[in-house]
């Protein structure tokens, strides 16, 4: 194909239809497909086609005129349809749009130029990537022939790569211009010729002629729906996973907003439904990490038709399929329901129990530093010992919990001299020495004091203890009669080694684990060293089943292509500092529309004098970005970052009477409904913000010394502190649709975290008024 030409009403179409902004959609694959010349013509929509005339083809709309358009020249830019797919149709989706905004006269985006004799550039990878690649446009091709002959506008792509050539003055080849431009009357014909036979056709000739008639302001945000209607708006690797059965743990992977959880029920729902059809018992069990995504998910099967499935709290059963919604925690109480009270758990809310027991083990650090800090400082290195002397106690208490769950309680069994042999995680406690790890030890026989003394069970004990339940000759006897047929799990990066252990233990046979869980890795909060092989090893660690099946989602559904670029920024600024740390968004792309994108801004940074006057200006511009935007209050998130800041954030929406919902459990929507019914602010901090959504987030207290908090220990102390930052902004980044807005006192400086976005043009920095 040497050429191809595509009208204006054609351009609209495609800029704003879904599915053809992804080669995740069916559409997007025939798209390209049509570019490389394997099909020759197909429906782009139902009132434009693509044809392939001689050398060339053509995208028009119907009895249109074709007066403006524009022309790819692929003979003269021969490797743009060398590049893979995705690449192929990010270059056709950026230059369309571009021109889009020529006929229009809105202003280029930052990496768009409009040069002078008539040229322009497009670069269509975000600046972030470090590449130089770019495209370029003659705005008026031909312009003395095509004066006597067509009264539109047109625009001519002649070249793809990273060379300059010889500027704005270069004279591009206008040879594949003209035929396209000569062959124009005759493929018009030839397009309605299609048109009418498709027309006249019982069914469409392609599935894609069916379903491209969308709303695009509802997006993701479809209520009511079900799995048939969900079709038209997921991707093929989503319906591949949602389709395929289950008979090996299976996971669906990707960034936040690519619609994982929607999956993971619409499979449940999928799988239940084909097992009611076949006659078969099914037996199922979804777990989710909190009381509040568990209320999600029980709304998410009741709007998708699956409700009649759903296990009911008194535990009835109303169907030989069912599942089971459930935390870990309520799972765990339940298995011991014999040995463990309510009053005994820490909290039976999973989330709120690690809140709770990091409140623990700040009390259990400062009383082991105050009491035995200087009869073992002889038996210390002094990388550890300077940790302990320079670093906060939040900051030891939290690396303190986590170095609990994993390796004292979940790898060490609470033995001294097995925890001694056990080598150190990778970003955690600066131990050298076993001096060091019995220090540690001495903080953590603290901890399990303090829970003795109050009763109660932390939820690594209330796992363990359940795990040596389901080990034992009753359940095995029981197994295949009480067992689940499948499970899913949501969120499953937040949960550690001890709590991913027990799963594969639930399943009705020992020789198949029915799995399925999603996973995004760089949303736990936390060194949880996760890596493929990891889960592998949670899910079936005989490897009874063979390899997992993966799917890894790659198209963003909630966020604009600015926030996904300043999150890929941030994720990147965190991968050169650890090895283990995973970036989901390297191979990530938007599945907004033109249409979407009229509404985004490009990311805000914005300085103060000091907090007092940031904290004050926060709501007022939350009320801004709401006014221009059109939505509730409840539709921006504000997101405080450092514990001292959140609790001064709470007390001046009190002291200043502000309407304010405060989000302190993960994923909670029912606070999110109470905020939107009562006209409130949202206010949350980052830490509970996983699993929700709004159309724009400001984001408080993003500066040097807070994001990542300082610590003048060890560096594997701040590498741990660097991580959990990076993890947490890119979680917060990551709730915004539209818009996100951050703010800094100009004294502490920008967060390292956000400099490469800065100075790769990602970030706009403004002094508050």
């Amino acid at each position: 194909m040497k050429f191809l030409l595509i009208d204006s009403g054609s351009l609209e179409e495609i800029i704003n239809t879904r599915q053809y902004q992804s080669i995740e959609f069916e559409e997007g694959k025939t798209f390209i497909s049509f570019l490389k010349g394997n099909i020759n013509r197909f429906p782009v929509t139902a009132s434009s086609v693509a044809i392939k005339s001689n050398t060339g083809a053509y995208i028009l709309q119907k009895e249109t005129k074709a007066d403006d358009y524009i022309v790819f020249d692929f003979e003269e830019m021969p490797d743009l349809l060398k590049r893979d797919d995705s690449g192929i149709l990010l270059a056709i989706q950026k230059t369309l749009r571009f021109c889009k905004k020529l006929l229009t006269g809105l202003s280029p985006s930052k990496n768009e130029r409009v040069l002078s004799e008539g040229k322009a550039v497009i670069f269509p990878y975000p600046i972030g990537m470090q590449t130089s690649i770019r495209l370029t446009i003659d705005r008026n091709p031909d312009v003395k022939r095509r004066s006597k002959r067509e009264s539109g506008q047109a625009y001519l792509v002649y070249k793809f790569g990273d060379n300059e050539g010889i500027g704005p003055s270069e004279s591009p080849r206008v040879t594949n211009f003209r035929k396209a431009s000569e062959g124009k009357d005759g493929a018009i014909r030839e397009a309605n010729a299609f048109l009418q036979e498709i027309n006249n056709s019982k069914s469409p000739a392609i599935k894609s002629l069916s379903i491209t008639e969308l709303d695009i302001q509802k997006g993701l945000q479809l209520h009511e729906y079900g799995l048939e209607n969900w079709r038209r708006w997921l991707t093929s690797s989503q319906m591949k996973f949602i389709e395929t059965g289950l008979t090996a743990p299976h996971r669906i992977e990707g960034p936040a907003g690519t619609g994982k959880t929607l999956c993971l029920v619409l499979k449940a729902i999928h799988l239940l439904e084909s097992a009611k059809a076949e006659g078969r018992i099914n037996k199922s069990i979804f777990i989710t990490h909190s009381q509040a995504t568990k209320t999600a998910i029980e709304n998410l099967f009741a709007t998708n038709g699956g409700e009649a499935f759903v296990v009911q709290a008194s535990g009835s059963i109303l169907s030989s399929q069912s599942v089971e919604v459930t935390t870990l925690h309520e799972l765990c109480a339940k298995l011991l329901h014999h040995e463990i009270s309510d009053s005994e758990l820490v909290d039976r809310d999973a989330y709120e129990s690690k809140l709770t027991q990091k409140l623990y083990s700040i009390e259990a650090v400062e009383k082991t530093i105050a009491h035995e800090l200087e009869s073992h400082r002889p038996y210390l290195s002094r990388e550890f010992s300077d940790f302990l002397e320079n670093t906060s106690n939040w900051a030891i208490a939290e690396m303190l919990q986590h170095e609990m769950s994993v390796q004292i309680k979940g790898r060490a069994e609470q033995d001294l001299s097995q925890y001694k042999k056990l080598p150190p995680l990778k970003f955690g406690l600066p131990m050298k020495s076993d001096g060091d790890k019995a220090f540690v030890f001495l903080m953590y026989e603290e901890y399990q004091r303090e829970l003795v003394e109050a009763a109660q069970f932390d939820t690594d004990d209330v796992v363990l203890s359940a795990m040596s339940q389901l080990g034992t000759p009753i359940w095995r006897r029981r197994r295949s009669r009480e067992g689940f047929d499948s499970i899913f799990i949501d969120e499953t990066h937040l949960f550690n080694i001890n709590e991913l252990s027990i799963f594969h233990k639930l399943t009705r046979s020992e020789n198949s684990q029915p799995i399925a869980y999603s996973v995004d890795r760089s949303q736990a909060l936390g060194d949880r060293g996760w890596t493929t092989e990891a889960f592998e090893h949670a899910f079936d660690p005989d490897q009874q089943s063979g390899k997992i099946d993966s799917i890894n989602v790659k198209s963003i559904f909630r966020c604009s292509p600015e926030i996904i670029d300043l999150a890929f920024s941030v994720t990147s600024s965190g991968a050169t500092l650890f090895t283990n740390f995973h970036n989901p968004l390297v191979a990530a792309m938007s599945a907004f529309s033109a249409e979407e994108e009229r509404r985004c801004r490009k990311p805000l940074y914005v300085n103060y004098a000091d907090d007092d006057l940031m904290f004050s200006d926060s709501f007022s511009r939350a009320d801004s970005m709401a006014k221009e935007m059109g939505c509730q209050k409840a539709d921006i998130a504000i997101i405080v970052f450092g514990d001292d800041a959140f609790r001064s954030m709470q007390r001046l929406s009190h002291d200043q009477k502000k309407p304010v919902e405060i989000i302190k459990s993960r994923g909670d929507l029912d606070a999110v409904d109470r905020a939107k019914q009562g006209g409130k602010y949202v206010l949350s901090a980052p830490e509970f913000v996983g699993g929700l959504e709004f159309s724009g987030v400001i984001l408080v207290g993003v500066d040097s010394g807070r994001v990542p908090p300082n610590s003048s220990g060890a560096g594997e102390s701040q590498a741990f502190l660097n991580y959990s930052a990076h993890q947490r902004l890119y979680v917060s980044i990551t709730r915004a649709k539209y818009r996100v807005e951050i703010l800094g006192v100009k004294a502490r400086g920008m967060s390292q975290a956000l400099v490469s976005a800065q100075s790769s043009g990602m970030l706009d920095v403004i002094d508050a008024a």
